[in-house]
């Protein structure tokens, strides 16, 4: 057991190999229950209509977005300047790195390691999520 900060709240905690404290496991796992029930609802809605009709946080819905849980675009399915590929700048709809860099980055690591072994997924070390005023009309969907 070691002592980690959390991703989220950035507070010290014992972890056992999550990055993320239980109350904030908690709380995004709660956040997510409810954007999916408005999502339903209210299929394309925007971040800050989202946010505002749950109680959800931007931060907390921008954290998700980067977890790959939620998906953005605007309507005709582009990516917008909301989130970015943190390699090389890109528009992306969710996550951190566009597919293209996500295949170079697997590409490289699997010619380090070798084909013998099996690759492990591991997170890299990530900054704390910005509160940053949103550009454009987002619409959120629901990953698939």
């Amino acid at each position: 057991m070691q002592v980690k900060q959390c991703e989220f709240c950035r507070v010290p905690y014992q972890s056992h190999g999550q990055r993320l404290c239980a109350e904030c496991t908690l709380k995004l796992d709660q956040d997510f229950i409810e954007i999916r029930e408005y999502l339903y609802d209210n299929e394309g809605a925007g971040i800050e209509e989202v946010s505002e009709a749950t109680g959800v946080s931007r931060k907390s819905i921008l954290f998700l977005l980067k977890e790959e849980r939620l998906l953005v675009g605007d309507e005709n399915g582009n990516a917008n300047a909301i989130l970015t590929c943190e390699v090389c700048k890109k528009p992306i709809h969710t996550g951190r790195m566009c597919a293209g860099c996500k295949k170079e980055v697997l590409s490289a690591l699997q010619e380090s390691v070798g084909p013998s072994t099996i690759p492990i997924r591991r997170a890299p070390e990530r900054e704390p999520i910005e509160e940053k005023p949103l550009r454009g009309v987002a619409k959120l969907q629901l990953k698939k």
